[in-house]
């Protein structure tokens, strides 16, 4: 029943005049404070109805604890939540009307499936009759019909993660919430219930905040990342453009990785160059606000590197000193003049494994292909 996420998802109709409509949710200025230490600092984020967020960053970045304002879990000591413009920043839990899947799952034992998904229903005091075509609804959009008497221990990981997705689903919430829901399984499971939760809250168009630490399934999944430091988002912008355009050598070595260079600017016939300390000059996009002779630091992504070939305004001459073989990459740790290492990552190809330790090789790249870092370091 975990397999065969790749096919198309088939949904039941929502119930109720408010299905399928996402919330505009709003952050304003978020801010939670523990004594001297600020876990959330002026949060601000304007959600679109619909839309799917990722907060995305390391362990006490300040992702969960904002999550958990939203949830009502923790009380701000500022700011404001709006849900299509109502404040609801000191309101209980249980009166917001938003949807949770904490990272355990949170399922009671001693009730079967079908009383897991519902409870939230009945704690509405929904009638009986609404209640089981609800259930019944739930189970069909998560893949699990036929599952109502079950018991938790009786399931997998992934089915227990589908009920708990059903339970937080079924009374049609205009936000859905997300702890790192998919932590506890192995990875080939992980990934196929990325795309089965995504496919899932479109089908529904609803507003969904989810927290993870993993950037490969915050890239997969979201139609915007918030990357977290230090309890303020980093950067926010769509998977591509945090991939392509990262504002900070934070933002280029968490979502992916990176190679770093600094020097500073110069410009000449036209053309912008970091100069290294040693005199190395490297070819960059120009930053015209910015002054010649001003310290830079760029991102060179290592696919971006071209081994064996002279492409592009830059190239040198390295020594390979480790190849790692990852399938359908190979990554090769390559040692410049001057003591500098790069990583250069190629598709792993015939032409590819022709490379061996200790071998002298060309690496070019294109100026355009290194990425001037504004942010904070």
């Amino acid at each position: 029943m975990d397999g065969d996420v790749m096919a198309t998802v088939k949904t039941m109709p929502a119930s109720g005049p408010e299905a399928g409509l996402g919330a505009r949710l709003q952050l304003i200025e978020l801010t939670k404070v523990y004594g001297d230490v600020v876990a959330a600092d002026r949060v601000t984020l304007d959600i679109a109805p619909g839309e799917f967020i990722t907060l995305l960053g390391p362990s006490g970045s300040g992702k969960t604890t904002t999550l958990m304002m939203v949830a009502g879990f923790v009380i701000p000591t500022s700011g404001q939540i709006l849900v299509n413009g109502e404040d609801i920043a000191f309101r209980p839990p249980h009166k917001r009307n938003i949807g949770m899947v904490f990272q355990n799952y949170a399922l009671f034992p001693h009730m079967t499936v079908a009383e897991n998904i519902a409870f939230p229903l009945k704690m509405r005091k929904w009638p009986r009759d609404r209640i089981e075509q609800a259930v019944r609804e739930a189970l069909q959009l998560v893949r699990l019909p036929g599952f109502e008497q079950r018991y938790p221990r009786q399931l997998s990981g992934g089915q227990q993660q589908r009920v708990a997705l059903a339970r937080a689903l079924v009374f049609r919430p205009p936000v859905l919430l997300m702890d790192e829901p998919l932590g506890a399984l192995d990875k080939k499971l992980r990934e196929e219930m990325q795309l089965e939760i995504k496919h899932i809250q479109e089908s529904l168009n609803i507003t969904t905040i989810y927290v993870t630490h993993d950037q490969e399934e915050a890239l997969t999944m979201s139609d915007r990342i918030a990357v977290m430091r230090d309890g303020r988002i980093e950067q926010i912008g769509t998977p591509r453009e945090l991939y392509e355009q990262p504002a900070s050598e934070f933002v280029a070595s968490f979502i992916g990785e990176s190679n770093f260079l600094m020097g500073r600017l110069e410009r000449r016939d036209g053309h912008a160059y970091l100069v290294t300390e040693d005199g190395w000059r490297v070819a960059i996009p120009d930053a015209e606000d910015l002054p010649a002779g001003e310290q830079v630091t760029v991102a060179l992504r290592p696919e971006r590197i071209v081994l064996g070939e002279r492409r592009g305004e830059n190239h040198a001459e390295a020594t390979i000193e480790e190849i790692i073989y990852v399938g359908e990459a190979t990554k090769f740790r390559v040692r410049l003049l001057g003591d500098r290492l790069l990583t250069v990552k190629q598709p792993s190809r015939l032409e590819t494994m022709r490379w061996q330790r200790g071998e002298r090789v060309l690496l070019s790249w294109r100026a355009e292909d290194a990425v001037l870092l504004r942010g904070r370091h």
